[in-house]
């Protein structure tokens, strides 16, 4: 189908000046709409939108400045190319009218050449604003599109992590609000080390994945009363890569899955799956390490009995340095007050008193 022409809205209350204006519109190609004051021509533009507006200055009910203002608040109107033709070219006039809207002016008596001249110019411009507008119009549907995804996927991701949260407790009944504590603690201690708000949010939806792994462990040594054996020990740190082949599968993002795969990992190298040491380990692998450490050690298990809170923060300051990132155990001891909210709030059902004391 062709383009239709482009439209031109010619104003003024002189016939023979319309009609002039109306065939250089014609032979230039634009399809001529005509209008013997503002009110007319105020009116037309309700219902439709030219290319390119051309008005006189002085008419009678509603004059071209007015006509200028009120079309500029109108949206549909906002950025149409207005010319005014005029006898009046001042500079007082052209300040005033520019100040109102009107992109062009045309001094009466005008030449036709530099008539026609400025009705190219203004259609390329209007043109040009059209696509411009068609463009940011789709970029911002694009933008909302993606922005609704974005948004799905995070629903359907922290569902699915809080089903795999929900299986890991069922698969470990004796870590009660352990996962909970985790995330709170992972979140809070990584906002105050100065992470982006991103990443700590991040972190405390994957925190509690941390152990997922165990879901591929035997009950018998997973709930064991008393210490592993050696070949039980290996037979448990599979689970750091069970746990992260488990996220990966799964399409969970890399941070999750270096959580699982590598919270064991410690600061001197000694640890598993793959012995990395200092900042080899992944940043949200050592956050989790630290406070996953510490509520172990707060906590009532099958196989051990709870630290005091003071016992526990002695033990994380011992291990600083050995086995945990010594920056990041300094930042959490600096949260005392905060890490004794979220136990308050969150504490095992069972987790004997003394595990809250001095």
């Amino acid at each position: 189908m062709a383009a239709s022409r482009p439209r031109i809205l010619i104003v003024d209350d002189d016939a023979h000046v319309r009609r002039s204006l109306a065939e250089a519109a014609l032979a230039l190609g634009l399809v001529p709409v005509e209008a013997d004051d503002g009110v007319r021509a105020l009116a037309y533009t309700r219902t439709t939108v030219p290319e390119v507006v051309v008005t006189d200055l002085r008419m009678p009910r509603l004059g071209g400045e007015r006509l200028i203002q009120m079309l500029r608040s109108t949206p549909n109107m906002a950025n149409v190319p207005i010319l005014v033709l005029t006898a009046d070219d001042t500079r007082q006039t052209r300040v005033r009218l520019l100040e109102a809207g009107a992109d062009d002016f045309l001094s009466k008596p005008w030449d036709a050449e530099e008539l026609r001249a400025r009705l190219v110019a203004l259609c390329r411009r209007a043109r040009v604003a059209v696509s411009l507008t068609t463009v940011t119009r789709e970029r911002d549907r694009a933008r909302s599109t993606l922005q609704e995804r974005n948004r799905e996927l995070e629903r359907l991701t922290i569902g699915l992590v809080a089903a795999l949260e929900r299986a890991n407790s069922l698969n470990d009944s004796d870590t009660g609000n352990h996962i909970r504590r985790v995330c709170l603690y992972a979140r809070s201690l990584s906002t105050a080390a100065g992470c982006a708000a991103a990443f700590a949010q991040d972190i405390y939806h994957y925190a509690g994945l941390h152990d997922v792994g165990k879901v591929g462990i035997r009950d018998a040594i997973l709930k064991k009363p008393g210490e592993l054996t050696p070949d039980e020990f290996e037979e448990m740190k599979h689970h750091t890569l069970i746990g992260a082949d488990l996220l990966r599968s799964a399409g969970l993002p890399q941070m999750a899955c270096n959580i699982a795969q590598h919270h064991h990992e410690r600061w001197d190298g000694a640890g598993y799956p793959h012995g990395l040491c200092g900042e080899q380990i992944p940043l949200e692998a050592r956050v989790v390490a630290v406070v996953d450490v510490f509520d172990a050690m707060a906590s009532r298990r099958c196989y051990k009995a709870a630290f005091s809170f003071r016992e526990a923060f002695a033990e994380l300051q011992a291990v600083a340095g050995a086995h945990l990132d010594p920056a990041l155990v300094e930042t959490f001891l600096g949260l005392e007050g905060r890490i004794r909210a979220i136990m308050a709030d969150h504490a095992d059902e069972e987790l004997p008193a003394r595990a809250w004391s001095l």
